[in-house]
C-alpha cells in the first residue's frame, strides 16, 4: 500500500500495512525500551517493554505506604507517551506529503495495495464504432386524412366534397428529393417540418392515392422502401364549370369552378349554379329521397315531395324546384315541404320538360302527352298524341309552341298550345328530340352507320319546319349565338366525354371536355364528369 494511504487509514483510527521502518524516524532508546518494534507492524500494546508489578486492584491498606501504580512504572508510562506521540507525527508527516490525493480515499474502503510490478495504467481511447442503417416499415408513417388518422396499409374512402386533406408524418428527418418527385402537383405539398408534409386536394382532383418508391431520411442512415397512401373516392362525380375562352385555351380547358358531388341517379344545376338538385330517375328502383346541394356551406337539404323516383327533376328561372313522378311537385329548395301541383298517377310519366318561362310542364306518359298548367293545376291531353314511343320534347322560346313525337309513324309534330291544333309535321323516323338555345330543335335519327362506336345523325330545324344544319355525334346543343357546337358523350372506353367546335372555324379540330357538356343560362359550359364507382 502506498505510505500516504497507510498514514491515512492510521489517521482515522483504522490500522493497515505499516510503512518500513526506514520511513519512520528513531528515536533513541531509553531505558531499555524496545520502539524499533513500532516499524516491524505491531500493535504498541504489543511491544516487548519490561514488564511491571502493578498493585492496581490491591486493598487499599496494602497500598498505604507504598507507591502507587503509575509512579511505580515509570519506564513503561514513558515509552507508551513516546510511542503514541511518534505515531502521531509520522502520520502528520505522511498526510502533509499526500496533500490533496488522500481526499480521493473513501474511509470505509480499504484499497488493495498495488503490485509493485504493475506496470503504470494507461487510458487508450478506441475507435467508435460507425452507426448502422435502420430500415423503417410503412407502418411507422402517420397517415392522417382529413383529420382522422388511418391505419397502414388500409383503403380509405373518401366523399372528396370540400377537397380532401392528407398528412404524413414520418419517424425520421426526410431527405425531401426522395419524396417530392412522387407527390401530387394538384394536392399543393406543403412541408410543416422535415417530418411532416400536407397535401390538400381539390374536389376536381380525379385521383387521390399515390406511391413513394423510397423515403431517405437526411444523413442516409434510415429509409422506408414503399409507402401506398390507398385513397378512392366513394360515388360521386364532379361538376365543372368553363366559359368558352376558357375551356378553348391554349393550353387545355380550364374550369372557372368544380365541385364534388354526391352521386345521383340524376343531377341537374340551378340557373345561377349555386345549387344542385340530386334525384333518381325511374331507371333505378329505389333510392334516396330529391335532396339539394348547396355548392357554397356544402350543406344537402333534404326535400319532402312524395316518395318514389321521378320522370324529371329541375328549375324553373325564378329559382323553384320541379319535380314531376306520380305527381307534380314544385315550392323552394328549402326544408319546407314542396307543393303538390297535380296528380299524374294515371298518366304514369317517363318523361318531362317545363317550358322557358316557367308557366307549363309538358309531360310524356304512357298513353299520350299532357299539359300541366303550373299555376292552376290544370292537365290537358295534346291532341292526337299516343303514348311514349321516345324519348324528348322541345318548346319554343316564347311557350306557344311544343314539338312532339308521334308513336304511329315517329315523325314529329308541332302543336299549337293555345288551341290543341297541330300546325306542322317534320316527316321522317326519330328516336329523339331537342331543344336547342338558339331557340331551334334538333331530332336524332340513324345515320346508318353500324358497328361499335357508330354515330347517330343530329338534324337541326327552325320550328316553322325548315332544316338548319346537320352533325354526326351522339347528342349535341348549340350556343345561343349559334357559333359553338357541344358534341355531347362519346362511345367505347375512357369514360363519358364531350367536346366543343367553333362553327365560325370549320379547320379548327373540336377540344374534348372531361364529361357530359350542356349550356347554361349565361352562356357557360357545365361538364358532369369524373364518376368514381
Amino acid at each position: 500500500m502506498p505510505i500516504c494511504l497507510a498514514a491515512t487509514h492510521r489517521a482515522k483510527g483504522v490500522w493497515a500495512t505499516t510503512p518500513s521502518s526506514a520511513d519512520v524516524p528513531r528515536r533513541p532508546k531509553v531505558a531499555g525500551t524496545h520502539v524499533a518494534s513500532i516499524g516491524r507492524g505491531l500493535h504498541p500494546s504489543q511491544s516487548r517493554l519490561p514488564r511491571c508489578r502493578r498493585t492496581v486492584g490491591r486493598p487499599a491498606h496494602a497500598q498505604h505506604g507504598r507507591r502507587s501504580a503509575t509512579n511505580r512504572c515509570p519506564a513503561r508510562l514513558l515509552d507508551e507517551v513516546i510511542l503514541r506521540s511518534a505515531a502521531v507525527a509520522a502520520a502528520i508527516v505522511l498526510l502533509a506529503a499526500c496533500g490533496s490525493r488522500v481526499a480521493e480515499v473513501s474511509p470505509s474502503t480499504t484499497p488493495a495495495p498495488a503490485s509493485p510490478s504493475a506496470a503504470p495504467s494507461r487510458s487508450v481511447s478506441s475507435p467508435s464504432a460507425a452507426p448502422s442503417a435502420v430500415q423503417y416499415p410503412s407502418s411507422a408513417v402517420r397517415i392522417v386524412i382529413n383529420a382522422v388518422e388511418r391505419p397502414p396499409g388500409s383503403e380509405t374512402l373518401v366523399d372528396g366534397i370540400g377537397g380532401t386533406t392528407v398528412v404524413l408524418t414520418f419517424p425520421f428527418p426526410v431527405d425531401r428529393a426522395s419524396v417530392d418527385p412522387f407527390l401530387a402537383r394538384s394536392g399543393a405539398p406543403s412541408w410543416t417540418d422535415e417530418r411532416t408534409v400536407t397535401l390538400a386536394f381539390p374536389e376536381s382532383e380525379p385521383s387521390l392515392g399515390f406511391k413513394i418508391p423510397q423515403v431517405r431520411s437526411v444523413d442516409g442512415l434510415s429509409s422506408i422502401d414503399l409507402l401506398i397512401v390507398a385513397i378512392r373516392y366513394v360515388s360521386s362525380e364532379v361538376l365543372s364549370v368553363y366559359t368558352v375562352a376558357g375551356a378553348l385555351a391554349p393550353g387545355g380547358p380550364t374550369a372557372s369552378g368544380s365541385w364534388r358531388v354526391p352521386v345521383a341517379d340524376s343531377v341537374a344545376a340551378s340557373p345561377d349554379l349555386s345549387r344542385v338538385l340530386l334525384y333518381h330517375s325511374p331507371r333505378t328502383p329505389s333510392g334516396p329521397p330529391p335532396r339539394v346541394l348547396e355548392l357554397a356551406t356544402r350543406s344537402l337539404i333534404a326535400l319532402s315531395a312524395g316518395d318514389g323516383s321521378f320522370a324529371f327533376g329541375g328549375w324553373l328561372p325564378d329559382g323553384q324546384v320541379l319535380l314531376v313522378g306520380s305527381s307534380v311537385w314544385l315550392g323552394s329548395a328549402t326544408a319546407e315541404p314542396l307543393r303538390m301541383v297535380a296528380d299524374l298517377s294515371r298518366q304514369q310519366p317517363t318523361f318531362a320538360q317545363p317550358s322557358p318561362a316557367g308557366t307549363y310542364v309538358a309531360v310524356v306518359g304512357a298513353d299520350a302527352v299532357s299539359l300541366v298548367n303550373l299555376r292552376d293545376g290544370s292537365v290537358r291531353p295534346v291532341t292526337g298524341s299516343s303514348g311514349s314511343c321516345a324519348p324528348g320534347l322541345a318548346w319554343s322560346r316564347d311557350e306557344t309552341l311544343i314539338a312532339w313525337i308521334d308513336c304511329a309513324t315517329l315523325a314529329v309534330r308541332i302543336t299549337d298550345v293555345a288551341s290543341g291544333r297541330t300546325v306542322r309535321t317534320i316527316d321522317g323516323v326519330s328516336r329523339a328530340l331537342a331543344a336547342l338555345p338558339t331557340g331551334d330543335l334538333i331530332i336524332t335519327r340513324d345515320s346508318g352507320q353500324t358497328g361499335e362506336g357508330a354515330r347517330s345523325l343530329g338534324v337541326v330545324y327552325g320550328f316553322d319546319g325548315t332544316e338548319k344544319a346537320r352533325y354526326l355525334g351522339y347528342a349535341w346543343s348549340v350556343s345561343a349565338d349559334g357559333r359553338y357546337l357541344l358534341n355531347i358523350g362519346s362511345c367505347c372506353a375512357g369514360g363519358p366525354s364531350s367536346t366543343i367546335s367553333d362553327l365560325r372555324s370549320p379547320s379548327m379540330q373540336p377540344v374534348m371536355l372531361p364529361g357530359l357538356a350542356s349550356w347554361t343560362v349565361d352562356g357557360r359550359i357545365l361538364v358532369a364528369g369524373s364518376f368514381t364507382r
